[in-house]
């Protein structure tokens, strides 16, 4: 089954546009260069597999992204490229190379390049191969069959500096070195998922079920999440699918001295053995209600406990335990504690609150 992906997105904005009293957009993949003594003419396939035009006019601006160029390629028009424009007016009839009738369109307002065909490929394990798109939408890379299916949407690793979280102390606020250190750690940390991996269980899903599949996602932003006097959080938030479009996220922190960027090891942070650091926990939990009274489940949670779990947020400090990682429970469960009742934190470990850390 043929699927067109990057139209929908687009379309659907334009269209949400055009409710509130904007103009709705055409858009799709272009397919063929239609040439004639009196115009070019560019014909788009939409996700829907149906057919368009947009009139190459000697005055249209052409929108680039990233390392496609908009004017480069007005001037050497190719396919490989997907397009959104406004149309203007009812249109003409054009009349295509292998003689289909469609109706072409001068463009309002410019022609904008939303995604494009890169040189790079992947290559699945049975020497299937995918080609690597990029989106103005999608932040990375897109993989997909040569018919246009969609197999995975990659948003790729965005480290400290790319991200602010409301009024939180970020990346912004570490001195020169401290940033030096805390980007010199996120780049040894690299990818923490499998792409090949996830490529690879996207395909033998799409195998199962053409008809019913949703193109795998993975993602990966590393966040500002709390900070105090002495010491800055971040959060690396790895975004896994599970199933179609069905996703997961794993949480990992890390601690560093704000002054000098270096990192910190969790069970740094805390007055207790590293080995009580989990039932220590628990019992708080159990102490302000937010874990679970059966007796057997604290059991499995304190014989599964890893600091890895551990995730510092502004206002406390929270416990994932992934799906399969207790034998009575099938979903993920999280536990959390405020700081304010945690008395196991360094005290210099303690985030501020709000713009106290300033």
């Amino acid at each position: 089954m043929k699927k067109r992906v990057f139209a929908l997105l687009p379309v659907i904005c334009c269209l949400l546009l055009s409710a509130c009293g904007g103009k709705s957009s055409l858009s799709g993949e272009v397919v063929e260069i239609i040439q004639s003594d009196e115009a070019t003419a560019l014909l788009l396939e939409t996700d829907a597999g149906d057919h368009t035009a947009v009139f190459l006019d000697d005055d249209l601006s052409v929108w680039g992204m990233e390392e496609m160029d908009g004017e480069d390629y007005k001037s050497a028009p190719h396919a490989g490229v997907s397009l959104l424009f406004y149309p203007k007016g009812r249109g003409v009839r054009l009349t295509t190379a292998g003689g289909e009738t469609v109706r072409a369109y001068h463009a309002r307002d410019g022609l904008r390049i939303i995604a494009y065909r890169t040189e790079n490929s992947a290559v699945l394990s049975d020497g299937t191969a995918l080609e690597v798109w990029k989106s103005s939408w999608q932040r990375g890379n897109v993989y997909r069959l040569p018919d246009g299916t969609q197999l995975l949407s990659e948003s790729v690793p965005s480290g400290p500096e790319n991200h602010a979280v409301g009024d939180l102390e970020g990346f912004g606020a570490l001195s020169e070195a401290a940033k030096s250190a805390v980007r010199q750690y996120f780049a040894q940390q690299g990818t923490l998922y499998d792409l090949q991996g996830e490529l690879e269980r996207a395909w033998a899903e799409y195998r199962q079920n053409p008809e019913g599949f949703s193109a795998h996602f993975v993602s990966q932003d590393t966040v500002p999440a709390a900070s105090g006097a002495q010491v800055m959080y971040f959060n690396t938030v790895v975004t896994l699918p599970v199933e179609g479009n069905v996703c997961r996220d794993v949480t990992l922190s890390a601690a560093f001295d704000r002054r000098s960027g270096e990192n910190i090891p969790l069970e740094a942070l805390f007055t207790c053995p590293k080995e009580e650091i989990g039932e220590r926990l628990l019992t708080l939990a159990e102490g302000t209600g937010s874990a679970p009274q059966e007796p057997e489940v604290l059991a499995e949670m304190a014989a599964a406990f890893r600091m890895e779990y551990l995730a510092f947020e502004r206002d406390c400090i929270v416990v994932t335990f992934p799906a399969g990682t207790l034998p009575s429970q099938e979903c993920t469960y999280l536990i959390s504690v405020d700081y304010d009742a945690v008395d196991i934190l360094q005290p210099w470990a303690v985030p501020a609150a709000g713009d106290a850390a300033r």
